[in-house]
């Protein structure tokens, strides 16, 4: 006897590929049965709550970090999540130059 989430993952197409080939794959720690994708590997939870954070959040919370406000307020400020928080603040940390090259300015003029 095939069990609901059995019946559930043959009855919906991955999010990323749009691919049915779809597999139980465990269950998040919320109790929510978890799915992956066999074509593309990708995992997910059904009708999943959480929304990709959009471009002008994204520019808001640019602007608080340039601010200089604490993580856990701009997370309170933008409803995001305090761990999404941290690892964008990580990525721009990496994506930042390590060195920056200075030209001196001629003042003969």
């Amino acid at each position: 006897m095939l069990g609901a989430s059995s019946i559930a993952a043959k009855l919906m197409n991955c999010p990323k590929c749009q691919s049915p080939q779809i597999i139980k794959y465990g269950h998040t720690h919320y109790g929510k049965p978890r799915f992956r994708c066999q074509d593309c590997g990708r995992q997910f939870v059904e009708g999943a709550t959480r929304q990709p954070i959009d471009e002008t959040t994204r520019q808001l919370i640019d602007k608080l970090l340039l601010e200089r406000l604490a993580l856990a307020a701009i997370a309170r400020v933008t409803g995001v999540s305090q761990r999404w928080l941290q690892m964008y603040v990580n990525q721009k940390f990496y994506q930042t130059p390590r060195t920056i090259e200075v030209t001196q300015k001629n003042r003969d003029g």
